[in-house]
């Protein structure tokens, strides 16, 4: 068990080295390494539970929580954390935050890099409260074997295993030095995620204001957020069904756009952009790092389809304002 205490601790330390870096690419390798030491944890804190439940003999069956037992032991992050919220291991506040840290990994990881802008204080923000939960878990027993060392990186932080002065007060100790070396700052976390949803919605501002008087048919603001929804809609399963079931009569593409932009009940009827800035203002007026997260996580997945479909369009509006430069000048 000394050894797994060790290398969740060279998890973390190879963690802050990149998070030393500053930059974007370094922040989303220790984000992932952060990330992997909690799932670890997490798991050996259900397999923990578990044997405890199970030296109790005839009584495990009578536990309330063996369904969620079963499940932690399984491949489901949330189910690991809900285990470890469930038995008082994890905060909700901390909970809530790294299954969002966790959702924010699987992302830069398999989608590319809509975090990028904030990816160095998110990662700093994980590791503070990866550091706070790993330092407090505790093994059932302390155990050692012959010639067994720890990994090269965490003798910075522990003795070797044969000593009497090792446990877990020295690797409690292990991972509030290493906290304290990330130096993670709160106020600059929300000032990070508050400037990114500024950013976005200024660019989101532009591309409305671009379809609203740039192509051929000039319309409000309002009715390009309708239009971009109803495009996309009408070449979707979605849609097809809506279509199918409302009795749409007309069989031509520009009657069935019309169809859905007059009787689809789309949830964003207008402008978005001064409820979004709300939202941002919002945000940056937070003095508590986990809701701060909250609000810019629940505000990037609540709004990420229609700016992707806002830019889409807008990419279309530049490439037909190019096409009629060129025709102008005779190309």
């Amino acid at each position: 068990m000394l050894k797994f205490l060790g290398n969740i601790v060279e998890q973390l330390d190879l963690a802050l080295e990149h998070l030393s870096k500053g930059d974007a690419n370094n922040a989303r390798f220790g984000l992932m390494l952060t990330d992997n030491a909690v799932e670890i944890a997490l798991h050996q804190f259900a397999k923990d539970h578990k044997a405890l439940r199970d030296s109790e003999g005839w009584m495990r069956n009578k536990y309330k929580d063996a369904a969620l037992l079963q499940r932690a032991l399984g491949r489901h992050f949330e189910d690991k954390v809900k285990l470890a919220k469930s038995l008082g291991k994890l905060s909700n506040d901390t909970a809530e935050s790294i299954v969002i840290f966790h959702g924010v990994r699987n992302e830069v990881y398999h989608i590319g890099l809509q975090h990028e802008a904030v990816l160095p204080a998110l990662a700093a923000f994980y590791f503070e409260v990866a550091c706070g939960f790993l330092g407090s878990y505790q093994p059932l027993y302390y155990s050692w074997s012959s010639g067994q060392t720890y990994p090269d990186r965490s003798l910075k932080y522990l003795s070797r295993p044969d000593m009497l002065t090792v446990g877990g007060e020295q690797y409690k100790v292990a991972c509030q030095k290493l906290a304290a070396q990330a130096g993670f700052d709160p106020a600059g976390l929300i000032e990070a995620l508050a400037d990114h949803i500024d950013e976005l919605i200024e660019d989101q501002d532009s591309s409305i204001d671009l379809i609203s008087t740039g192509a051929p048919q000039k319309r409000a603001r309002d009715q390009v957020i309708i239009d971009c929804q109803a495009w996309a809609m009408t070449f979707s399963d979605e849609g097809a069904k809506f279509l199918a079931e409302s009795g749409c009569p007309d069989v031509k593409i520009f009657g069935r756009v019309q169809w859905i932009t007059d009787h689809y009940p789309f949830a964003v009827k207008r402008d978005p952009i001064s409820a979004w800035r709300k939202r941002a203002k919002s945000v940056r007026h937070e003095k508590e790092p986990h809701a701060a997260l909250w609000k810019y996580y629940a505000f990037m997945g609540q709004t990420a389809t229609l700016r992707d479909l806002i830019t889409d369009a807008g990419y279309q509006v530049e490439a037909y304002i190019d096409q009629e430069i060129d025709r102008l000048r005779g190309r």
